[in-house]
C-alpha cells in the first residue's frame, strides 16, 4: 500500500540557498527535489513477515543535471521523517538516463561520527524477486511525469 507518492523537497542542511529569500523566480530555495513513493507492503499482507517491509522509490527532479543522489542526499531525512528503519526498507532508484532501469540502493554502516551512523551506499540492480512483486509500481513510477 501506498503511504506516500508526491514530490519531495529539501532546503539543505542550513535551510536552503542563503542568496534568496525564495520569492525570485530565478532562485531555487531547494537543494535537491525528488519524485518520491513510499510503500508498506505489511499493509497489503499483514500476515507475511517481510524482510524489507517498506519500499522507497525515488528519482532526482532537481533542477541541473539528473543524477542518481536521492539515497545519498535525503536518504537519512525520509529514513527518519517517515520513521522507516534502514535494515528494513528496500531503497529503489530511477535511471536518470533509461526510465525504465532501476537501481538498488544498499545501505552499510560505515563509522559512528559520535553523533549518528555514516552509511556507505554501493548500487546494484533489482532483483528478479523484486521486480516480480513490484512490477506494477515500478512501471507506473517510470511512466509517471514529475
Amino acid at each position: 500500500m501506498v503511504i506516500y507518492d508526491d514530490i519531495y523537497k529539501w532546503k539543505g542542511p542550513k535551510g536552503g540557498c542563503s542568496g534568496c529569500s525564495g520569492y525570485e523566480s530565478e532562485c531555487n530555495p531547494f537543494l535537491i527535489t525528488c519524485r518520491l513513493r513510499i510503500m508498506d507492503l505489511a499493509l497489503v499482507a499483514p500476515d507475511v513477515m517481510h524482510m524489507k517491509r517498506h519500499v522507497v522509490m525515488a528519482e532526482d527532479i532537481s533542477d541541473g543535471p539528473r543524477r542518481r543522489i536521492c539515497a545519498e542526499s535525503l536518504g537519512r531525512h525520509i529514513f527518519e521523517e517517515f520513521g522507516l528503519g534502514i535494515k528494513r526498507t528496500l531503497w529503489i532508484e530511477c535511471d536518470p538516463f533509461l526510465k525504465e532501469t532501476f537501481h538498488v540502493a544498499q545501505f552499510t554502516p560505515s563509522y559512528h561520527d559520535g553523533l549518528e551512523m555514516i552509511y556507505t551506499i554501493d548500487w546494484r540492480p533489482l532483483l528478479t524477486a523484486e521486480k516480480t512483486l513490484l512490477e506494477d509500481h515500478l512501471l507506473d513510477f517510470s511512466n509517471k511525469k514529475a
